[in-house]
This record gives structure tokens, sequence and C-alpha cells, in this order.
């Protein structure tokens, strides 16, 4: 029972420093952590194991369109006055509106262009049946790059590997990234990678060294979808 409840708060450790302990529990852990030294000295731990993710992640401002339906949700615009039909310019302006038109699509079509898209940097938690955190999984898009943190998966049976596979949307064969029974510092994303064209990691079980054909032969353990 004791090992059990140890566990119980080594885990509750961890998502609190990856930040998925929310509402009530997060409260509720933030005031046991002013009294209990060995819960911080945990908590501390943790910090130092995932503090390098937190380096090689740069933050990504979001677009400006995102805030402006914000302060719309949070204040909407005031709705406007009545007017009656001859208050309305859109009577006067009516004999100028094909001309008007014509100008501003010539006006305008030149500034037009395709906006950018950010590379995006997903921070994934790979977790069990009953939610307890197992890996936490960075996929960097700018650099083409991805790592693992082993925060509460146990090792596989004798002969035995955890595989990480990247799921295609287009329902395409999984791409592999490899054996996970550790932590994985930043390695390179298979060429045929595509963040637009990615859905979800998996983790499946497989022989030792992992999968002989290039695609899962075991059973598939865990599913990640990715968010967007």
């Amino acid at each position: 029972m004791a090992d059990q409840l140890a566990d119980d708060t080594h885990d509750e450790a961890a998502e609190y420093v990856l930040g998925t302990l929310d509402g009530e529990h997060r409260r509720a852990f933030e005031q046991r952590l002013r009294d209990d030294a060995a819960l911080r000295a945990d908590v501390a731990e943790w910090e130092r194991r995932l503090v390098g993710l937190s380096d090689t992640t740069v933050p990504v401002q979001p677009p400006q369109r995102v805030w402006l339906a914000i302060e719309d949700a949070i204040a909407p615009p005031p709705a406007e006055p009545r007017t009656v039909w001859w208050q309305s310019l859109a009577v006067w302006r009516g004999a100028a509106a094909s001309a008007a038109l014509a100008l501003l699509v010539v006006v305008l079509q030149p500034l037009w262009t395709e906006p950018t898209v950010p590379l995006p940097v997903y921070n994934l938690v790979v977790r069990d049946a009953a939610a307890q955190p197992l890996w936490m999984i960075t996929c960097d898009w700018r650099t083409r790059e991805y790592a693992v943190t082993r925060v509460a998966a146990q090792p596989p049976a004798a002969g035995s590997a955890h595989e990480l596979w990247l799921l295609p949307i287009d329902d395409s064969a999984p791409l592999s990234l490899g054996v996970i029974d550790g932590d994985v510092a930043p390695a390179a994303l298979p060429a045929a990678a595509s963040w637009r064209n990615t859905k979800a990691l998996a983790v499946s079980l497989e022989p030792a060294g992992g999968s002989p054909t290039g695609a899962p032969t075991g059973p598939v353990l865990h599913v990640a979808p990715i968010p967007g």
C-alpha cells in the first residue's frame, strides 16, 4: 500500500511539472507542497529531468485573428444603431457601386498574400488507461527532430520492446520513430513524415530491437492524438 501511494505521488509530481495537473487536483497538490519536503524534492527532480525539453521549445506567437476572436468573445461589439432609410449611405452610393467595386478589386488584389503557417512544436503526453503519464514526447517540425522522456512507463517483458510510431492522416503505413524503452535524445524525424499528414503517435509492443518488418507487428498499447 505504501509503495502504491509513493508511485501515485511520483506520478502526480510529474503531471504537475508537465502542466497536466489542473483544477482542484493542482490546488490540492500545491497545498501539500508547502508542508511536504519530500514532495518538493520529487518536483525538483522532475523539473531537472524535463528542463531540457523546455529549452528546445520556442514560443509561437498566435495569429492576430486568435486575439480578435478572444476579444469578441469577452466583449462582443455593440449592436449598430438602427437607421431609417434616408440615413443610409447605401442609398446615396448606389449609383457609384459598380465603379467603386471595380476600383476595390484593382487596388486590393495586389495586396493579398497567402498567410504563412508557422511550423508547430508538439509536446505530447502518452498515458495509460488510468490516465497516468508514461512518456513525454516532443516533435519539433521546425528542426524535424523528436525527443522522448520516460515518465512512468515500465520496461516491457524480456525479449520485448516498446516502439513509437507516427500515424498518417491518410491512413498510409505508420512511420517508425524507434524503440523508446529509455529516454531518447533529439533525433531526426523520418524524411517521409509531414506534420500536415500526422494525426497521432502510437506505441506498440514489438520484439526486442523493434519491429523486424518496418510496420507494427504486435498490439498497439497506447495512442496519443495530435491536437488540431
